[in-house]
């Protein structure tokens, strides 16, 4: 029992999460007309969420971390509670959505870190082995970031996207109060968890940086690069891209259907791999997938129509599990395992900023130019972004001894 409530709570929190990413940038495009706005709008976020995934660090490592996250989750709460207020008794502005961006970001970020920090608590408290622990957690994120999305969109195809709010704001206040019901134990940290994990955010960004500075870790920084490359890409097609394409067919509530696609493919994708990947040889399944993602990024941004953008998203979504499973291995194999924890760490703090950033520009690009323009844009960039990859002979070299 103790132990569902730690991942009820772990559950509530990403799927408040997932639904609020798919009805904020729909309600910002409604309210103001402007895809600008939007990228505003994420610019506020990730620069809150940037400071304060950082600042927690220290205090995560301090403090109880059962106390942290059921804060954070209230804060966030709070944040969407404001907007749901302000839309349903008056009248949404910018400067609203600004407001409630920063405070999200306030909580969204060190209730996560707190959370996932608890795991070790959860772990001495239950004697469940951790690697259980860890998949029980990964399996209900999947399942969270697909349905979040397509309960969202059920919800604006009936209500207004204003009265989705509330149901926003319920699930992170659910999450931070079965957070508070659980064990004192859950947000202890003991001794035993070593050193690595009193590592402040800080401490990771500055030694990931000279880590990956050293002429061996070429590899290394070709495998960073992409992935933080494709954290912006994602976050361009999930927070601007596809929201503009649907709220202009006046179909807003299919913005859900296709974000859950996505989610949708890459847990495929990412069955798949587990099934055949040791079967077929990791060089070309690398060059494989990854043409076949630049093809369907292609595919994806001609948004001939609805029911078409949702099966691409799948698409893409399906060929990203692939590279992203190979990328993946090769960067563990790359990485000593005693930097593991601060090249994550790096990794994160970049693609914080990065996302809300590539969302800004490309909502500018298309405040000058059309949505169209926008995405032939971001597939010229992921397809330098992929040769620069894919040409590049250590990185070739990586892979091919990856199996």
């Amino acid at each position: 029992m103790q132990l569902a409530t730690y991942f009820t709570s772990f559950t509530f929190s990403l799927f408040g999460n997932s639904i609020a990413n798919v009805v904020l940038p729909v309600l910002v495009l409604v309210s103001t007309g402007e895809a600008l706005s939007a990228g505003l709008v994420a610019l506020a976020s990730g620069a809150s969420t940037f400071v304060f995934g950082l600042l927690s660090g220290p205090l995560i490592d301090r403090y109880d971390r059962r106390l942290l996250a059921s804060a954070g989750d209230l804060v966030s709460a709070s944040s969407i509670g404001l907007l749901a207020t302000v839309g349903t008794f008056g009248e949404l502005s910018l400067t609203w959505f600004i407001i409630s961006a920063f405070l999200s970001g306030i909580g969204d970020m060190p209730a996560w870190n707190a959370r996932e920090a608890m795991i070790y608590g959860v772990q001495r408290h239950s004697r469940v082995a951790l690697q259980t622990l860890v998949g029980v957690r990964e399996t209900v994120s999947a399942l969270a970031i697909v349905l979040g999305p397509t309960f969202a969109g059920l919800l604006m195809n009936f209500f207004d996207a204003r009265l989705v709010l509330w149901v926003t704001a319920a699930t992170s206040l659910i999450a931070g109060t079965l957070c508070l019901a659980a064990p004192r134990a859950y947000g202890r940290m003991d001794k035993s968890e070593g050193e690595s994990s009193k590592i402040t955010y800080w401490t990771s960004f500055r030694d990931g940086i000279v880590f990956l500075g050293r002429s061996k870790n070429a590899v290394l920084r070709a495998l960073t690069g992409l992935n933080v490359a494709s954290v912006m890409l994602v976050s361009i097609l999930q927070g601007l891209l596809i929201p503009v394409f649907m709220t202009l067919r006046d179909v807003g509530y299919a913005n859900g259907p296709a974000l859950a696609a996505v989610g949708l493919g890459l847990l495929s994708g990412g069955v798949i791999y587990a099934l055949v990947g040791t079967k077929v040889h990791a060089w070309p399944l690398t060059l494989g997938a990854s043409l076949l993602n630049v093809v369907g990024l292609v595919l994806l941004v001609q948004f001939y129509s609805v029911i078409y953008t949702i099966v691409m998203c799948f698409f893409f979504g399906l060929s990203s599990a692939a590279v992203g499973a190979v990328t993946g291995v090769v960067s563990l194999q790359v990485t000593p395992e005693e930097m593991r924890g601060r090249i994550n760490g790096l990794q994160n703090s970049f693609s914080m900023v990065i996302g809300p950033l590539g969302i800004f520009l490309t909502a500018w690009l298309i405040s000058g130019t059309s949505v169209t323009s926008a995405g032939w844009a971001l597939v010229i960039f992921w397809m330098i972004v992929n040769a620069l990859f894919l040409l590049n002979k250590r990185v070739r070299r990586a892979v091919q001894e990856s199996q």
